[in-house]
């Protein structure tokens, strides 16, 4: 079987588990929920400045809960089956696809969560001076921000999906995955946040610059998956 026929298979079969057992990805939406009702009561109102911030955090240590669990059924006797079939590279990218859908879309929920709970009077006018802003919604281009939240999704999905095999492999838990996974993405939130503020019209000018380091910080996180998990899937 073709590298792209051992992904499609992988990629389906990490659907059917997660239909088969939806409690976790309950949980996890809950997770979301519940952290952004603290955060909410803690602030009263999220401000146009802490907004975006707010956001990428909770979008990071969601990544944690979903993508820190892709090697936890890739033990034991299902490894060495797994080895016997395919490819290390098929199976880091099957995670790596299903990772990146499953953040893309909790990152969608947390936006509708965020404006949700804020309510009104978010956003500023040219003299910087709030503004309401209907729904609660600050962001002024929503396309510039969906592709945050998908460059972002890619970038936490490569850099989690290899991370657990390593937590997984040295039997660690989500605590050894954050302590690895920070070095790693903590560029990527820092690109994240910039795009942000473009997005919401805290920054104004170009923004191809970080929207072009995004892209590269992904496909380096990618390619040094790709790269280094053989190692680890076959030790």
């Amino acid at each position: 079987m073709s590298f792209i026929g051992q992904t499609s298979a992988l990629l389906r079969q990490e659907f059917r588990a997660e239909f088969r057992n939806p409690y976790q990805l309950a949980g996890i939406l809950l997770y979301v929920l519940a952290a952004v009702i603290i955060v909410y009561v803690a602030l009263t109102r999220f401000s146009i400045m802490v907004w975006n911030p707010i956001f990428w955090v909770l979008l990071f240590f969601a990544a944690v809960s979903a993508a820190g669990r892709s090697f936890v059924l890739e033990q034991g006797r299902r490894q060495l089956y797994y080895y016997s079939l395919v490819s290390p590279e098929a199976i880091l990218a099957a995670k790596f696809l299903y990772n990146t859908l499953l953040l893309f879309g909790l990152g969608i929920f947390l936006w509708g969560l965020l404006i949700l709970f804020n309510g009104g009077d978010v956003g500023i006018d040219a003299a910087g001076n709030p503004v309401s802003s209907a729904g609660g919604n600050p962001i002024d281009d929503n396309g510039l921000f969906l592709l945050a939240i998908l460059g972002g999704s890619i970038g936490l999905s490569a850099a989690f999906s290899f991370v657990a095999a390593l937590a997984t492999r040295a039997g660690g838990t989500a605590t050894l995955l954050a302590i690895l996974a920070f070095p790693l993405v903590i560029p990527l939130l820092l690109v994240l946040v910039r795009l942000g503020g473009y997005a919401i019209g805290l920054i104004s000018g170009d923004f191809s610059t970080p929207l072009y380091l995004l892209l590269a910080i992904d496909l380096l996180l990618i390619s040094a998956g790709m790269l280094l998990f053989p190692f680890v899937w076959r030790d």
